[in-house]
């Protein structure tokens, strides 16, 4: 009894010292618990748990055993869950008690393939002058399908991973066009200066025909996008229905902000958005000339910002 009671003291000193992230190796499933679990743990400790599944996939987690002090907004001993910069929650108390806030046996679901687990505890574990002892945790994941389409099926909520049709599968996707159309190798481009320019292919010469293609810029988030079209601007356009065959569609922030065809310049748009989609669709004729897109960035403490051509990426 003795030498475990020394033992605990010793690894609770060892890991009072700062210690990396911890970063599990990538697999589609695990466990994921504080070393010493379900020995006490220490006081004044904090590490965050990475876990990678892989690309195509989402991580989803529950907790099994749960045993941390509890306080009101978890303030002291906590676990915090984090994936792609959204807090899914702090938590702390036992399964079952309604003391703190215990994560019971809800599932938490990531929306990329990283999910952080952040463990912290402060200087005491005491109630009324008593010290007491509380376990930690012990949680397990696992990989489950990402649904790239997903997005497709709710107009304006987020743009399309695919310009035409969207196909899932187990830990990825494919695209394909409507019949006429022609699936194009480079029919992405990603721009990530702070202020360039993006144009149609060929402009101001006529574009080609049968094209699905989507142009993304994707700058610091402390900058917003403002987009301003240049004349001549030319899409074919129908006199009685509008944009029926040919249309830009621009997404700031993953919500339609515009379709645009005809020979109006469109409006400037101040997209209050870091990042914006350009999906551009022809039909068979391709006998406009298009259109030239410069775009400028606004940073709230330093005002505009204009740089070189923008960086280009084709996929």
């Amino acid at each position: 009894m003795a030498i475990s009671w020394l033992l605990y003291l010793l690894a609770s000193t060892l890991f009072h010292r700062p210690r990396d992230p911890i970063l599990i190796p990538q697999k589609l499933f695990g466990e994921v618990t504080f070393p010493l679990f379900p020995k006490p743990y220490p006081n004044s400790f904090e590490t965050t748990t990475v876990i990678t599944v892989p690309t195509g996939y989402r991580v989803k987690l529950i907790f099994q055993h749960f045993d941390l002090e509890p306080s009101e907004g978890c303030f002291y001993d906590y676990v915090k869950i984090s994936a792609h910069t959204k807090n899914l929650g702090r938590f702390c108390g036992q399964l079952g008690s309604p003391l703190g806030n215990p994560p019971g046996k809800k599932e938490f679901l990531s929306q990329g393939n990283k999910m952080l687990l952040t463990f912290h505890t402060d200087f005491s574990n005491e109630e009324n002058g008593t010290i007491m002892f509380y376990k930690g945790f012990l949680a397990y994941y696992q990989a489950v399908d990402l649904d790239e389409c997903a997005s497709q099926s709710k107009s304006g909520e987020n743009p399309p991973q695919c310009q035409h049709l969207c196909h899932n599968y187990v830990g990825g996707y494919f695209c394909s066009c409507r019949p006429g159309y022609e699936l194009q190798k480079d029919s992405s481009e990603l721009y990530t200066e702070a202020s360039g320019y993006i144009s149609s292919l060929e402009y101001p010469r006529s574009y080609s025909a049968d094209l699905c293609y989507n142009y993304s810029i994707r700058v610091e988030r402390s900058l917003t996008l403002h987009l301003k079209f240049v004349e001549p601007f030319e899409i074919d356009d129908h006199q009685q229905v509008h944009c029926p065959y040919i249309q830009l569609q621009i997404y700031a922030n993953g919500k339609n902000i515009g379709e645009f065809c005809g020979k109006q310049r469109p409006p400037d748009l101040d997209t209050s958005s870091n990042a914006v989609d350009l999906l551009f669709f022809t039909d068979e004729l391709g006998d406009s000339r298009g259109w030239r897109l410069p775009y400028t960035t606004e940073s709230k403490e330093y005002g505009f910002i204009r740089g070189s051509i923008s960086q280009k990426l084709v996929n």
